[in-house]
């Protein structure tokens, strides 16, 4: 028997990072990649994502970043601070692995990438269309309309679905396209529109109207993940109402995909939360309309060939998608320009 042992970093008490994050930026490291550090640790791509987003959070400042690349696209690098954090990690747990006399290593696994990698903000449409594309192996990763940018940019996602508003042109998504590929690196592809709202148990017993009522005492909220445009959505509104996050109640209770908020007011860890009309249907929630958004696909113009992503644009552009979702998602509706690629230019 040898022994065993675990070694993790605090700082003034504070757990700051173990086995875990050591392992997923020993991966980036290696790969370069949140997918490939994922599939070869045996995890979910949002899993990793969300370890790395908390230890960020925990250190105060970001340990990966994304590198931007050209033709062959970018990459995930760490920063000063997350090579720090792993060497410190791995200088320590070599201390004890020479008093133990017990060595440990990080194992990668063989891994296979998908043949199409959709990443972004959660919506049932999308999920409609990964079922509607046949013969490929596919991957839909809710991590929010933000994150969803940063995967092209990393070169993880072929697609990446996003519903951002930009309050100065008063426009979707097409502003966060040209900011983020300013070079038109990227193009836009119309998706459809759909309808968020308030989502309220059945009945609505707390007699919950408009996001005026988010403000009385009595009433708990559940939130989305920070980066996602329904967060950014819920905080325009609360904006524009003059209501302080502070002032509501489960502000800062926080799940990443509308299915968790609908579950979460559905069994009463919540009275209401913002999300989707079809979402709410499913377990037969109350929902109060609070506006139509537009929902978009970020594609990098170099991969438009791509076998997949071809794929995709035609079940996006079909008639039949339009039927699936009358049948399966109320409130999400197709336009007559949905799946044109809309090229922005250079």
């Amino acid at each position: 028997m040898k022994p065993g042992f675990t070694v993790w970093l605090e700082e003034d008490g504070r757990y700051i990072l173990g086995e875990k994050e050591a392992s997923i930026l020993e991966g980036i490291k290696k790969f370069g990649s949140f997918m490939a550090t994922a599939k070869s640790l045996g995890m979910t791509y949002a899993h990793v994502w969300i370890v790395v987003d908390e230890l960020s959070k925990r250190v105060g400042e970001p340990v990966v970043r994304a590198q931007r690349g050209g033709e062959t696209g970018g990459g995930a690098v760490l920063t000063d601070a997350g090579n720090r954090f792993l060497e410190e990690y791995k200088a320590l747990e070599e201390k004890v692995s020479n008093f133990l006399g017990s060595k440990k290593e990080f194992i990668f696994i063989e891994f296979k990438r998908p043949d199409l990698a959709i990443i972004g903000s959660s919506c049932v449409g999308v999920k409609v269309l990964a079922e509607m594309v046949k013969g490929l192996s596919t991957e839909v990763v809710e991590v929010g309309s933000s994150a969803g940018i940063t995967a092209v940019m990393l070169g993880e996602a072929d697609v990446a679905g996003i519903h951002l508003f930009d309050e100065e042109s008063k426009t979707y998504n097409v502003p966060f396209v040209r900011r983020a590929w300013p070079s038109g690196m990227a193009v836009l592809i119309r998706g459809y529109t759909r309808e968020q709202g308030l989502m309220m148990k059945r009945g609505n017993p707390k007699h919950i109207r408009s996001i005026e009522d988010l403000r009385h005492r009595g009433v708990r909220l559940i939130n989305r993940n920070l980066g996602s445009g329904t967060r950014e959505l819920l905080d325009r509104l609360l904006r524009e109402h003059r209501i302080a996050p502070k002032d509501v109640k489960g502000y800062d209770f926080e799940v990443r995909t509308h299915e968790e908020v609908a579950r979460a007011v559905e069994e009463g860890r919540a009275d209401v939360g913002l999300g989707l009309r079809a979402t709410a249907s499913v377990l037969g929630l109350d929902f109060v309309k609070v506006c139509e958004e537009s929902f978009d696909f970020v594609v990098e113009r170099r991969r438009l060939g791509k076998s997949s992503v071809r794929a995709f644009i035609e079940a996006l552009k079909s008639p039949r998608f339009g039927r699936e979702l009358e049948g399966r998602a109320p409130g999400i509706n197709t336009l007559p320009d949905t799946g044109k690629v809309l090229d922005y230019g250079k």
